[in-house]
């Protein structure tokens, strides 16, 4: 007789673009559907057509259920949002709970409610609490509070337990997954990329270094910025570009940084692409300045397109790019250029064999199907 599937609920705060909501994404998809039904619960709805982010990937997945809470936003919108969170719990009758960062305290309210196992999953590291605001600070110590009622905390860096450990996170269980990434979506791609450039009015044979992540003080356009006037004097062709939306104010003021710099227009904007896959392909070196990160998508799916990386040490970062690229300080930006400007100037036959190292290590240690099955035996054991 075959068992019955379990029922896993999903709680997380939307799927727009961003690297935890790639990640779920790609989990659901690689789920035994023959051992899980999986409902994916978002708090906010979409942002709107051609904003919708994972929404209908996520929809499109045989076995999968996505369900919204129609969430205003403000306090005052958990009035609504979380009696209709309890309906689905009821309705669904999930075997685990599994919240995704600001859904892990949703969560956790419904599994004492309805006596149901909860899994929460952390995406940072928490280091650098000087990027915080007011709210994110204060829902981190009450996280660290409460964290012994959940059953499992399952971060996606080993940096990430170590950190949240240090804080004070007393789960009984506290494990690590590390993201996965579609090698069939993420690879070398010399004609995306071209297309790409084309597209952007950018020059398919300069030099071209991006980083690629929301605009956020965390993620430190302003060392990217620095270390980009650095190495123009070193490669005065090259061109710069900034992958990533935000706040207006905040792009303007790491626009007006570029000007003082006098980058001008070497750096570009595009703000956030649907084609990673072509932007990454489009790239000679990826740059990550972040402060404070868990275990970083855009490293692992430039790695996958072959395109090698510097990164700063946050997170598990040094452990996922290996000997494949270069590791520097965070702030480092004469660190960061000196890097970079070494991989632009290797030879061809340095440079691919560089390449094929970086997804040859992703492959084998950091697939989609890794993180499926690990996920898998991990929320089964509850």
């Amino acid at each position: 007789m075959s068992q019955a599937r379990r029922r896993l609920l999903f709680l997380i705060n939307s799927l727009n673009p961003g690297g935890a909501e790639r990640q779920l994404t790609e989990l659901v998809a690689n789920l035994d559907s023959a051992r899980f039904e999986t409902m994916v619960v978002v708090t906010y709805d979409s942002a709107g057509p051609g904003k919708d982010g994972f929404y209908r990937q996520v929809a499109a997945v045989p076995g999968v259920t996505l369900a919204s809470l129609h969430k205003r936003r403000g306090v005052l919108g958990y009035l609504r949002s979380l009696p209709r969170l309890f309906g689905l719990v009821r309705a669904f009758d999930p075997d685990v709970l599994h919240g995704y960062m600001e859904g892990n305290l949703p969560v956790l309210l419904a599994g004492a409610l309805f006596r149901k196992p909860v899994a929460w999953g952390i995406r940072r590291s928490s280091v650098d609490h000087s990027k915080m605001d007011l709210l994110s600070r204060w829902l981190l110590r009450v996280t660290i509070r409460l964290s012994g009622f959940a059953d499992m905390v399952i971060f996606n860096s080993e940096a990430g337990r170590t950190n949240h450990a240090r804080m004070g996170m007393r789960c009984p269980r506290m494990c690590v997954v590390p993201n996965g990434f579609d090698m069939e979506r993420f690879q070398a791609d010399p004609g995306a990329g071209r297309a790409w450039r084309r597209a952007q009015g950018l020059p398919e044979d300069a030099p071209l270094i991006g980083i690629v992540g929301r605009l956020d003080p965390v993620k430190d356009h302003p060392t990217f910025l620095r270390a980009a006037a650095r190495i123009r004097r070193q490669w005065p062709g090259a061109a710069f570009v900034c992958v990533g939306g935000g706040p207006e104010a905040y792009a303007r003021t790491l626009q007006a940084q570029a000007e003082a710099l006098d980058l001008g227009a070497s750096v570009h904007w595009p703000g956030t692409c649907p084609d990673m896959a072509g932007v990454y392909n489009a790239l000679s070196v990826l740059a990550l300045t972040s402060t404070d990160e868990g275990f970083p998508n855009v490293l692992g799916e430039a790695m996958a397109c072959g395109v090698p990386c510097v990164t700063t040490r946050v997170g598990d970062a040094a452990l996922l790019v290996g000997e494949t690229g270069a590791v520097c300080e965070a702030g480092d930006d004469a660190g960061i250029a000196a890097a970079v400007s070494a991989l632009l100037g290797e030879g061809a036959p340095a440079r691919e064999a560089r390449s094929a190292a970086a997804r040859e290590r992703i492959r084998q240690n950091f697939s989609v199907q890794s993180l499926a099955r690990n996920t898998e035996a991990l929320l089964a054991s509850l």
